[in-house]
């Protein structure tokens, strides 16, 4: 008979547990079986404790004995094993830091699949698995059978997926754990006992329908949504190299609309279904862990962010009131989430160049640009005038050539630069071979760094999370730089059982104390010229020639610059639990913004010259607070629910900014800004605000049978910028939404929810001047008897009735999945009213005011949004799920100033009348604010056209437009509508792949449709360039006639703008990432570590002309990066 070891066993160990018994059924059954039998029967109770259990342990190679003694050691707990089953002597490696010991033994034996344990009564039983053949069936809540299923034995790499007909076969022992998963249903865990053989069915996932959404002052499940809400998981982003939240935003949300930055300090403008206003701010609002933001979309780090909900309807955003009418954009930051402190560090380096580059014409370019300019603005000329003397046309020779000219140098081919006008330092460079290269010094591959730390758990009743992370990005262009820093603070502690407080505070320092490069400088520079002169100081005019152009690189290297902005916002909060499902919650949020943008042109550069060097000081000042008082109401009746919010809010907002001058810096300018005392002409001036405002809400959300919602709410605004008869301004909204799939009759097997949603709200607009509404008085000096005297006058007419843009807005929507949860989607259909435009309306020049701000007019927009996500393939070595977006948005201005004019017939009778338009703005009546109304391009008139070029003033070379009314001349009765500017189709498609479990590839492609732009490339319109460079494009010439570029120094007459499409599809991100394996970061001591490879902006496909589709004639960046994210 084999020896059963019992390792330093003390019977004290067996008889020390009584009091762990529950009943006298089990004091009986501990009597009648062997001490063995017991540890197996109790090892569910044990186990209990030694969940509780958690040790270090640090072991290479070493022996399962070894392994063992130490294990005993740190726990108190005994090994009880067969030893003709078990090799004590084998060997193995394990690292464990603070692990709990069942955990830590399923490592020990996850590769030694023969050895199962117990754990029972402080004793850990070891025997040897027996290994058997398990078979069975998936299915699905209907009965069908899943196909491709995963089937895994837990903590192993043994598993299979089920064939056509939902079975399996794999083999595994009795105690081991099958894992069943599947998308759309949850995962099922099943421990094998004696059978072979199982049948199992799945249970559909409500996770997707249980997340929590923000929906402003409050949260919901998914599933109890009613208004139009999207929420974004910026885990999926962070391969991607973002500045801010907007970068990685762009195009990922259907309606949601921002810019791809082409600065260092990324983007900065975003947008949700349109425009709503023609004067006031359309940005959406952004709130930032509940409370009102109003700070700069920079100062939030996007690593701390966990989520942001887009609210685009205004049933979801009313709750917000006057702030609301743009959308709202809300953010949550990271939190603490459990007792476990976790460290994460992660490293972004990158490059970034240019998507495309349009260089400044080469020596070569240039010269021939130059003749061809004279010929084009001297065609009396004889033939090769302007030709190289080694160059001259068959049958000229030199001497006639230079006989052209009464007067002409000994030299020809000094003849010939003086002919085609190149300055003396310009010829002297061509004969010696000099050429610089202005854009190759002005540019490079822009370094951006980014680093981020952050720390989180939780001490006893606390959570905390704290983050610190440094930004220093580099533009395509020399002093294009942006650095910052900024870190977060999120904690909060549970005082009592009802009383949570806590905090949420970042800080944020910006610095752009850099004078970037004008690319518009650059494309203008002779390569001729010279940066330096012979001393080395730089030149102010770099091929002497003041009158077209500066030196670029002059404000780069000379302007003496620091421009720091700094910004703390802090939340801190107080919620209290009270009875009868009632809480209240009170957060008092301060916001401090801190600017110093300094700078000092010394008397050695051209801005600094003339007035013996200029400083200026700008100090800049904010402090606002909020006060929030929320009380909530949650409470179920059967199949009834509640959940009412009620809010006071309150604010207050001061500004304070201070700018000081001085020119003449006498005896030095060694001090530049940091003495302006130092200057003869100080200035000063000071300009303070103050703003205040206050606001009521109230909220219902309504549940009857999990089935039927209803929303209703309601906020009274009040607002200090508004007028004395028109402060306050109140907002409804109503929602209601039908769980459809979950009716009893609904039986429709392909769909497994389908919800319907209907919202009606209005919104407010109060983003404009705050002093808008009042007279606003100046000062003024003037000079009497030799005495200067201050006066003051009033420079603006005040507007007692001055009062809010209100946004009246329909939405209707739908939010299904189908075929078993594989594909998820919501479909939304808005209609939205703008009454009240608050705009600048114009007055008799006798009132003594050009305008005053009035609310008039009205503006509509209405559009349709798509949202498809399809988990196509899901396995155990491949998984590929797809988000497809797809929107538009048209508006229509319907109303401007009420201003009526007469319809005439063509003989000039009245017919009627009409509302006037703005033409001075290009708003008109019944079209859309980006319509674009000008003459059409036709082409460029070719030789053979010279007759009725001429009859327009023009010739060959210049643009041809279209002529509406066939009168032969070009006037604004010509002008016709023709397009627009803004995207009509927005789509975007996300791939996300995850190969053999640790290979992720995401893809993302953007496609903006259907607008156009202004492209200025097109046309030659300079009458100067005979006197600098331009960009390397073709123009055109009798030898090249092109019908899309104009000739040089084309007529332009009327004035005009040749449009082109800004249509694009653009592989906007493409990331690759590995994730280290799990047994490798165990041999590091770390969690999880994660590297990748990413590119932004890599192909875009367009017939723009331009620099880029989206930036128009600026570049936009191409950005590679790599990065690391390690968690310990």
């Amino acid at each position: 008979m084999d020896k059963i070891l019992f390792i330093r066993q003390n019977h004290k160990d067996f008889a020390g547990r009584a009091s762990y018994l529950l009943s006298r059924t089990v004091l009986k059954q501990l009597i009648c079986v062997s001490g063995l039998l017991v540890l197996l029967q109790f090892a569910g109770i044990s186990s209990l404790y030694a969940q509780g259990v958690k040790i270090s342990l640090n072991k290479e190679n070493a022996t399962l004995e070894e392994i063992f003694q130490e294990i005993e050691t740190k726990t108190g707990y005994k090994f009880v094993y067969n030893t003709s089953e078990i090799n004590r002597n084998e060997r193995a490696s394990i690292q464990e830091t603070e692990q709990e010991l069942n955990e830590i033994l399923q490592n020990l034996f996850r590769t030694k699949q023969n050895i199962s344990f117990r754990i029972s009564n402080k004793h850990i039983a070891l025997f040897k698995a027996q290994i058997k053949k398990i078979s069975g069936t998936v299915l699905d809540p209907q009965g069908e059978t899943v196909i491709g299923a995963n089937v895994l034995v837990k903590g192993t790499t043994n598993g299979t997926i089920t064939d056509i007909d939902g079975k399996f076969s794999l083999e595994a022992a009795e105690g081991d754990i099958l894992q069943i998963s599947y998308i759309g249903y949850n995962t099922q865990e099943i421990t094998l006992g004696k059978q072979s053989t199982l049948k199992i069915t799945l249970k559909e996932d409500q996770q997707a329908l249980e997340e929590v959404v923000v929906i402003g002052y409050g949260a919901v499940k998914k599933k109890d949504l009613t208004g139009a809400i999207t929420q974004v998981k910026t885990d999926k982003y962070a391969t991607q190299q973002s500045t801010n939240v907007l970068d990685m935003l762009n195009g990922t949300v259907a309606g949601f609309n921002s810019n791809i930055g082409t600065s260092a300090s990324g983007a900065s403008e975003m947008e949700i279904r349109g425009p709503s206003s023609l004067s006031a701010n359309n940005s959406p609002l952004v709130v930032l862990d509940g409370v009102i933001f109003n700070g700069s979309i920079n100062d939030i780090n996007p690593s701390d962010i966990e989520t942001v909900d887009v609210l685009k309807d205004a049933s979801s955003a009313a709750v917000y009131g006057s702030r609301s009418a743009a959308g709202v954009v809300i953010i949550n930051t990271k939190r603490g989430k459990s007792e476990k402190m976790t460290i994460n560090f992660s490293a972004q380096l990158g490059l970034t160049d240019f998507t495309n580059e349009i260089r400044p014409n080469d020596l070569d370019g240039f010269i021939q640009r130059r003749q061809d300019f004279q010929r084009r603005i001297n065609p009396d000329k004889p033939e090769g005038y302007y030709n190289n003397p080694n160059n001259l046309p068959e049958g000229i020779d030199i001497n006639t050539w230079q006989k052209y000219d009464v007067s002409y140098q000994e030299d020809p081919i000094r003849t010939w630069m003086t002919r085609i006008n190149l300055r003396e330092i310009e010829q002297e460079n061509f004969l010696n071979g000099n050429t610089y290269d202005w854009f190759a010094e002005a540019t490079r591959p822009g370094l951006r760094q980014n680093y981020n730390v952050n720390i989180s758990g939780g001490i006893g009743k606390t959570k905390y999370y704290w983050s610190l992370g440094y930004t220093d990005n580099q533009g395509y262009l020399k002093g294009d730089e942006y650095k910052t820093i900024r870190s977060r603070m999120n904690a909060d502690t549970k005082v009592t059982d009802f009383l949570t407080v806590g905090i949420n505070a970042q800080f944020s320092n910006k610095d752009e104390s850099n004078e970037a490069i004008k690319l518009s400088d650059i494309r203008t520079q002779s390569p001729l010229g010279q940066p330096y002169d012979e001393n080395g100081e730089l030149k102010w005019y770099p091929h002497d020639d003041s009158g077209v152009e500066k030196n670029p690189f002059l404000l780069y290297k000379e302007r003496d610059k620091f421009n720091i902005t700094q910004n703390l916002f802090a939340n801190i909060y107080a919620d209290l639990q009270l009875p009868f499902g009632f809480s209240y919650k009170v957060s008092f949020i301060n916001r401090y913004d801190w600017q110093k943008n300094y700078y000092y042109d010394p008397s050695t550069i051209p801005t600094g010259n003339k007035t013996g060097g200029f400083g200026q000081r700008i100090n800049s000042s904010l402090y606002e607070w909020q006060i929030d008082n929320i009380i909530s109401w949650k409470k179920a009746f059967g199949i009834h629910d509640f959940y009412a919010t009620f809010l006071y809010n309150a604010e207050k907002k001061q500004t304070w900014k201070d700018t000081g001058e001085n020119i003449n810096f006498t005896p030095s300018e060694a001090l530049g800004f940091h003495q302006l005392g130092a200057g003869s002409s100080p200035s000063i001036k000071n300009e303070d605000t103050y703003s205040t405002g206050t606001a009521i809400m109230g909220r219902l959300n309504y549940t009857l049978m999990n089935r039927y919602l209803l929303t209703l709410s309601i906020r009274r605004d009040g607002y200090s910028a508004f007028g004395l008869e028109n402060p306050y301004a109140t907002f409804p909204s109503g929602a209601l939404a039908w769980n459809l799939s979950d009716e009893a009759f609904f039986n429709v097997k392909w769909i497994n929810n389908l919800k319907i949603r209907a919202s009606y709200g209005i919104n407010g607009n109060r983003d404009i001047g705050i002093y808008d509404a009042l007279a606003k008085l100046e000062t003024t000096k003037y000079l009497t008897d030799g005495t200067f005297i201050s006066g003051i006058y009033s420079n603006s007419l005040a507007n007692r009735f001055l009062k809010w843009e209100k946004t009246k807005a329909l939405n209707l929507g739908i939010d299904f999945s189908v075929l078993e949860n594989r594909l998820t989607g919501s479909l939304d259909y808005y209609d939205m009213t703008t009454n009240d435009l608050l705009l600048k309306r114009s007055l008799p020049t006798i009132i003594g005011y050009e305008n005053v701000m009035s609310n008039m007019g009205e503006l509509k927009n209405k559009g349709f949004e798509m949202t498809l996500n399809s988990y196509n393939i899901q396995n155990e070595n491949f998984y590929w799920n797809s988000t497809f977006t797809f929107s538009f948005n048209r508006n229509k201005i319907k109303h401007l100033y009420g201003e009526m004019i007469d319809i005439l017939d063509k003989n000039g009778n009245i017919i009627g009348q009409r509302e006037a338009d703005d033409i001075s703005n290009s708003w008109f009546i019944g079209q859309s604010i980006d319509r674009i109304w000008d003459y059409r391009f036709d082409g460029i008139y070719q030789l053979g056209e010279e007759d009725i070029a001429k009859s327009f003033g023009k010739a060959p070379g210049d643009t041809k437009l279209y002529d509406l009314n066939g009168d032969g001349v070009s006037t604004q009765e010509d002008k016709i509508f023709q397009g627009y500017t803004k995207p009509r189709y927005r789509l975007g498609l996300r791939n996300d792949f995850t190969i053999f479990k640790n290979f992720q590839i995401s893809c993302f492609i953007r496609a903006d449709l259907g607008h156009w732009g202004k492209n200025g490339l097109l046309s030659s319109k300079s009458q100067v360039e005979d006197r600098r460079n331009e960009y390397a494009l073709p123009y055109w010439t009798p030898e090249n006639p092109t019908n899309k570029y104009t000739r040089l120094n084309t007529v332009d007459t009327p004035e005009y703008s040749i449009y082109e499409s800004r249509s694009f599809v653009r592989l906007q991100d493409l990331s690759i990432a590995y994730n280290i394996p799990e047994n490798i970061t165990k041999n590091l001591k770390v969690g999880r570590c994660k590297v990748y490879l990413s590119g932004r902006n890599l192909i875009t496909f367009t017939k723009w002309s331009g620099w880029d589709p989206e930036s128009e004639n600026k570049p936009m960046p191409r950005i590679f990066t790599f990065g690391i994210d390690v968690t310990l």
